[in-house]
């Protein structure tokens, strides 16, 4: 039962990182948006697209390798627990 609580944990600790990497895609929408809005010309327009689109590319490849990284934790830490399960079942054998 710790075990499930641990991994429940766990995944409540992933998606709240989701969200806040949610957030920030969002508080990047609106200010870029804005920018893009007000901008006094299509050079500039322009460029605070390119701007834009290369801090959302980042932010999103951080949350892509977080999100691998931390479900791949999630994964190795239910195979040990399955595993440490199955060895005591065995030794009872």
């Amino acid at each position: 039962m710790n075990s499930n609580a641990h991994l429940f944990e766990q995944m409540r600790g992933m998606h709240r990182a989701w969200l806040e990497k949610l957030r920030e895609i969002r508080d990047l929408e609106l200010d870029y948006g804005s920018r893009i809005m007000a901008a006094k010309t299509p050079s500039e327009a322009v460029s605070l697209c390119s701007e834009w689109m290369v801090k959302r590319m980042a932010i999103v490849a951080h949350e892509q390798r977080m999100f691998a990284s931390s479900w791949a934790r999630l994964l190795s830490d239910m195979m040990g627990k399955q595993s440490a399960v199955s060895a005591g079942l065995s030794e009872r054998d």
